[in-house]
Formats: C-alpha cells, sequence, structure tokens
C-alpha cells in the first residue's frame, strides 16, 4: 500500500469493498443473486470513481481487505491505496479520518452506494468546512453518504461508539457523538441498497437494466 505526503489540498477518501461475490451489496442478493448484486456494486463503484476524478485534492482508495484489481485501479488514476483499520465502521472511519487530517486541513469521505454524488456537492462540503470542524451528507433512509471534517483533535478510534449504522438512526446517533461541536448538515441525497433503489436507478439513467431487473 502507497504512502503520501502532507499537502494542503483537500483529500477525498473513498471506502470500498473487496470485488467478491456474495461479499457486496448483500441486501441485494436474495433479488439479483450474488453475481448480479457484485456487478449492480461494480457499475456504482464506477460511478463514485468518475465522481473522485473530478475532486478539487488528492484521493485515496481505502479497501476493507487487498484486491489487487481496486489495487491496480487506484494506482492507474494515481491515487494512493490503503486498507481500512478498526474493529467497525465508525473506527474504520474515524481512523481514517484522523489519518487524512494529517495530511490535509479539509478530508470527505464516502462510500461506493451513492449514484448522485458529483463535483457540486463536493464543493457545497468543502465550503461547509469552512465554516465548521464536521459535516455530514445525509441519505433519505437515515444514513449519510458522506462526512467530512477539518479538525484532526476530533477523530479518535471511539468516536463513533454507540452509532446504530445500517438503520435509520445512523445520521442522528453520529451527529450526537460531537455535543458542543458545529455540525453542517448538506442536502439530502439517496443511495442504492435495497431493489426499489435500483429501479430508481435505473430510472433515472443512473444504473443499465440488467436481466431480472425489469
Amino acid at each position: 500500500m502507497a504512502s503520501t505526503e502532507s499537502t494542503s489540498q483537500p483529500l477525498l477518501i473513498v471506502f470500498a469493498r473487496a470485488l467478491q461475490a456474495g461479499r457486496v451489496k448483500t441486501r441485494l442478493i436474495p433479488d439479483f443473486g450474488e453475481e448480479g448484486a457484485l456487478t449492480l456494486y461494480r457499475l456504482l463503484l464506477t460511478r463514485t470513481i468518475a465522481a473522485a476524478c473530478g475532486f478539487p485534492g488528492r484521493v485515496q482508495l481505502w479497501l476493507d481487505q487487498a484486491d489487487t484489481e481496486l489495487q491496480a485501479l487506484a494506482q492507474r488514476h494515481g491515487w494512493s491505496c490503503h486498507l481500512q483499520q478498526g474493529e467497525d465502521l465508525g473506527e474504520k472511519m474515524a481512523q481514517a479520518l484522523n489519518s487524512g487530517l494529517a495530511q490535509a486541513d479539509q478530508v470527505l469521505l464516502v462510500g461506493s452506494d451513492c449514484a448522485v454524488l458529483d463535483q457540486d456537492y463536493f464543493e457545497q462540503a468543502l465550503q461547509a468546512l469552512d465554516k465548521a470542524p464536521v459535516v455530514f451528507g445525509p441519505s433519505e433512509d437515515g444514513g449519510y453518504v458522506l462526512i467530512g471534517s477539518s479538525s484532526q483533535a476530533l477523530w479518535h478510534p471511539k468516536r463513533f461508539r454507540g452509532v446504530r449504522f445500517g438503520g435509520e438512526q445512523a445520521l442522528a446517533d453520529s451527529i450526537a457523538c460531537f455535543p458542543g461541536e458545529r455540525v453542517v448538515r448538506l442536502p439530502v441525497l439517496w443511495d442504492v441498497d435495497t431493489r426499489d433503489d435500483v429501479i430508481r436507478a435505473q430510472s433515472c439513467g443512473l444504473l443499465p437494466v440488467l436481466q431480472g431487473t425489469e
């Protein structure tokens, strides 16, 4: 895994999962099968990567485990590639943000499930960090598609202790972890977790129609 030098440029961290059938988009497996869910994940990740290519700063790809295909993809884009560290999602995000803020004044972190992330949304997040130390990009399901920060001191491994990730309380729980801090919420977006989300993305032209998704 590559390392990076300190810079004042903003940094975008993209969290991604290794490309293994049965381990990605598991909520879609009952409707699309393991291979179908993997195909959909690849398409969503491709959209996220395309959005990241327009980010006005550096980009890092953080993987849940080593994946030669994704490591090669990062290398082709000139991005460094890292392994997520921590026992759960909260620890992984906190440690990635801590690491990023040792290198950059502003850091954004996104996953790979939101098909509508774009350059404008990144710009809104960076502008928010001029006014507040933490920014969230809420999702319609009660979670969030983006988190950003401009204060390394906030990020210790247990920052998100007790957060109910994966449910409708994820955003509210996460914001509650910053008592006394100003937190900015961006406009609400949506991610792709269910069959209805897939159909919505297809109807918007964000995903192609695959066999079994008609």
